[in-house]
């Protein structure tokens, strides 16, 4: 994936700001949910989930969820860096990762919604995450908003670093 604009980056913080973009995503983040309680995977909370190399898993999001999850984490007061996604690569996992819990849990995008290791959820967890794919693909769509989609820390290094205004 070749390095957002700063423009993409900006129009993406952009979007995440407006109510109707907001409600969108958060509409298909509550369908998650409901499909999860569901099938009623158990989670330990052992962090497998955010340790992408020791799983062999990844996680991608557009750069709409990225952003996103960027400036709901600063609200909070979980910012993140730069630096701490390039020692998030080095470890294998997830810069939002405490020990076993995830401190982004607010922020999250689609894909971490949709995974669990309980092997109950094998089944439902690839169509929830193509359907959720799907829905935030048509927020990027009708929205206009600039679509690229990757690798969850890929995309959180193209954010952070093409960001012209941190505030």
């Amino acid at each position: 994936m070749s390095a957002a604009s700063s423009e993409t980056v900006e129009a993406w913080f952009a979007a995440g700001a407006r109510p109707e973009v907001a409600t969108a995503i958060e509409s298909v983040h509550l369908e998650i949910a409901e499909a999860i309680r569901e099938v009623g995977p158990l989670c330990l909370a052992s962090g497998n989930c955010c340790r992408f190399e020791a799983h062999g898993h990844r996680l991608y999001a557009s750069g709409l969820e990225v952003a996103r999850c960027v400036k709901i984490c600063e609200a909070e007061g979980r910012g993140i860096t730069v630096a701490d996604v390039a020692s998030s690569l080095e470890r294998g996992n997830c810069p939002w990762q405490d020990g076993r819990l995830c401190t982004a849990r607010s922020g999250r995008p689609s894909g971490c919604r949709v995974y669990f290791c309980d092997p109950r959820a094998n089944d439902v967890v690839p169509m929830l995450a193509e359907r959720a794919h799907e829905r935030i693909r048509a927020i990027h769509d009708e929205h206009d908003v600039p679509y690229v989609y990757g690798e969850w820390r890929m995309m959180l290094q193209e954010v952070l670093s093409g960001r012209v205004d941190a505030g």
